[in-house]
């Protein structure tokens, strides 16, 4: 949803930074056995290593970041998380082209939604304040309308693809890292509100607003957001509810596709059958019967009866066979 540049936080406290000698040779001491392990810790060194940079704006959030680091250093396991950690981090306080080509390396390495799930409990723990103004800091400057422009002539030797383009993908699914379709707020009902959460909106109102959406994401809402923004005179705004729309719908898809095969793994569960016992019943092979259970095809209505019928069916004779009277 967000379309322009947040302002920085405000903090400016008069101490200076936190330094963190010791952290990068704790954390050099992991074992690291594949590469991608090491392209990980070398995301992470590279903010560590800019610690005699960090200005006393942004000290507030560097010595967050070291504190979370340095409960972390002794875990082998937390590479991953201590990266993406470190470059949330420096998006804020450094905001160099390299920190962008490092996020999109750490989609590569662990995949968009492990990103987005490590980026929302990395910004958890970086922020002080509920309104999580770093975490806004860095969703407006990954999908800032200008990244691409400051990228060019900089390429990471790391990185093939358009950073910019995989970057506010990257930004999408980070909002969509804590929707929940039972949090709904108040519709936004003028174009100037509109403006508003667009403008200076932070990462919790953005998200509570995609929740609303996601709770009917074909209803009457999602079609006045749309009225809103064909009215407004910022065709970003449009594209942007566009979007967000679109994405709710297909998180919805998602979900109810994990629930669908969450019912078909308790269904076949319950009756006692194998799998293979199971798919004969209902007419279809094992390894299609598999493809349900594991959410990867979704059945049709019709052959979600059928499971529900084999499984009832099921049950029941298991429960005649222990009640019948032994001779």
């Amino acid at each position: 949803m967000p379309t322009t540049l947040a302002a920085r936080p405000s903090a400016t406290p008069t101490t200076t930074p936190t330094p963190a000698p010791d952290l990068r040779s704790q954390f050099a001491s992991h074992p690291i056995p594949v590469h991608a392990g090491t392209t990980l810790r070398r995301i992470l060194f590279a903010t560590l290593d800019r610690a005699d940079r960090v200005g006393p704006e942004h000290a507030e959030i560097w010595d967050q970041l070291v504190r979370v680091l340095d409960q972390n250093r002794t875990d082998p396991r937390s590479t991953a998380r201590c990266a993406v950690l470190a470059n949330l981090a420096a998006i804020v306080v450094f905001d160099e082209p390299s920190d962008y080509a490092a996020t999109v390396e750490l989609a590569n390495q662990l995949g968009q939604d492990r990103l987005a799930r490590l980026q929302h409990r990395a910004g958890v723990a970086l922020e002080t304040e509920s309104s999580m103004p770093w975490t806004t800091t860095v969703i407006r400057r990954l999908i800032h309308w200008d990244l691409q422009a400051r990228l060019e002539g900089k390429p990471s030797e790391e990185v093939t693809e358009d950073v910019a383009t995989t970057c506010a993908v990257i930004a999408q699914n980070l909002l969509f890292a804590d929707i929940d379709p039972d949090r709904v707020t108040a519709p936004i009902t003028a174009v100037d509100e509109l403006h508003r959460l667009l403008d200076v909106g932070t990462v919790v109102e953005w998200r509570a607003h995609l929740s609303t959406i996601a709770s009917s994401p074909w209803g009457p809402y999602a079609d006045d957001l749309l009225a809103l923004g064909q009215r407004s005179d910022r065709p970003a705004a449009l594209a942007a509810i566009a979007s967000s729309i679109a994405q709710c719908q297909e998180w919805c898809r998602d979900r109810e596709r994990d629930q669908v095969a969450r019912e078909i793994r308790h269904l076949v569960a319950v009756s006692g059958a194998s799998q293979r016992e199971f798919a004969s019943r209902i007419g279809t092979s094992p390894s299609r019967l598999s493809t349900y259970v594991r959410g990867t095809v979704t059945p049709s209505a019709a052959m979600l009866l059928r499971i529900q019928r084999a499984s009832r069916m099921l049950q029941r004779q298991a429960t005649r066979q222990v009640l019948a009277p032994r001779r």
